[in-house]
């Protein structure tokens, strides 16, 4: 073996260790990179995750809330649909006694809206004639109905609602 030959594959050698070695740290860096995002995250998932002492403490806040207040926002809410589930039941109660007691000749209010109208109200352009005004009373009795029932269920799911906590 010649000192030219040895010479040769010595520089082969460090040229192969030479690009391992790069390859090698390069892969070191990304490999302490991904390291330290999975430490970071790890900690800010620690640090921002709730324990469940945390959910039973908001759990008895809520409780508290809900207990002193007598309902709190739940009581006031199901106060007022009682108050609306009323005045419909009164409306509805108008409607059916005025389609009652409405004669043919006179003309009923043809609008849609519910409550405010009398036996002797004209809705804009009225025709007069009682082929016109039965289905109109109808109409409006048939959604007032409709008003009721809507008003009713919320009244339910309210109580239900209440009745829960």
């Amino acid at each position: 073996m010649s000192l030219d030959g040895l010479r040769a594959w010595v520089g082969e050698v460090e040229r192969k260790l030479g690009m391992r070695t790069r390859v090698f740290l390069a892969l070191t860096v990304i490999a302490i990179g991904i390291g330290g995002a999975a430490i970071y995250l790890a900690i800010d998932a620690r640090d921002s995750s709730v324990s469940e002492s945390d959910v039973q403490a908001l759990q008895d806040q809520l409780e508290a809330r809900i207990g002193a207040g007598g309902g709190g926002a739940a009581g006031t809410e199901a106060a007022q649909l009682e108050a609306k589930l009323n005045a419909l039941k009164a409306e509805v109660e108008e409607l059916r006694s005025e389609s009652g007691k409405s004669p043919q000749g006179k003309g009923t209010s043809k609008n849609g809206a519910s409550g405010g109208s009398s036996p002797g109200e004209t809705g804009g352009a009225s025709s007069g004639g009682s082929s016109d005004e039965a289905p109109g009373a109808a109409a409006n009795s048939v959604k007032i109905q409709e008003l009721l029932e809507r008003a009713q269920e919320q009244n339910a799911q309210a109580e239900e609602g209440q009745s829960e906590k």
